[in-house]
């Protein structure tokens, strides 16, 4: 096991900067059957009361979104369009609702488990979107709130350094309701040469 990302990192009050600190990092799952890992290689940045695309749009809090309002270092994990859970990495002091969200993975560590969740598709499609993401490392709405630097959900750091010329940064996606922040520039995808 490497060296785990510290609380510190998590504390960010800049959006943007976790998502693209986050690219290259390892994420970890433990479940009773052991360990899966990949590398993240695609992240979407939400955050301030002001964007109207982040869940806390307005300082809102509700059931489903409060876990978003916390001191950042735990995962803010929900049930997405009636189909799959997104895991976020909540980000910033409490009370300001701030998150990176994990989009894409590649696979480096067990394998015959994600082989197993995901019968069927090819490795290379195992975790490219976020709720792919969630269904490789088994991560599901019990997941809300669990600290990012525990034993069950971590990320580690992995040694690699990402070329900025490697980093390709779009408008988020599936966030066209959000007015004047549906076309900002807050995805960053890891297109590795």
């Amino acid at each position: 096991m490497g060296e785990k990302v510290s609380l510190d990192a998590y504390l960010t009050n800049n959006p943007i900067e976790g998502a693209l600190f986050f690219l290259g990092k390892k994420l970890s799952v433990k479940d009773d059957k052991g360990v899966v890992s990949g590398i993240i290689f695609e992240t979407e940045a939400y955050g301030g009361a002001e964007d109207k695309a982040c869940h806390g749009y307005g300082n809102r809090v509700t059931p489903r979104n409060k876990t978003l309002f916390q001191r950042g270092g735990i995962a803010y994990v929900y049930f997405c369009y009636g189909m799959h859970y997104l895991l976020n990495f909540v980000l910033g002091p409490e009370g300001i609702p701030m998150a990176v969200l994990i989009r894409g993975v590649w696979i480096t560590e067990g394998k015959e488990r994600v082989r197993e969740r995901r019968k069927g598709i090819p490795e290379k499609h195992w975790a490219d979107g976020p709720g792919k993401v969630t269904r490789s490392f088994g991560i599901n709405d019990s997941d809300n709130g669990v600290s990012l630097i525990g034993d069950r959900i971590w990320v580690e750091y992995s040694g690699i350094v990402i070329p900025e010329t490697e980093i390709k940064t779009t408008a988020r996606i599936g966030v066209d309701y959000a007015e004047e922040w549906a076309k900002k520039p807050l995805r960053f995808v890891w297109e590795k040469k």
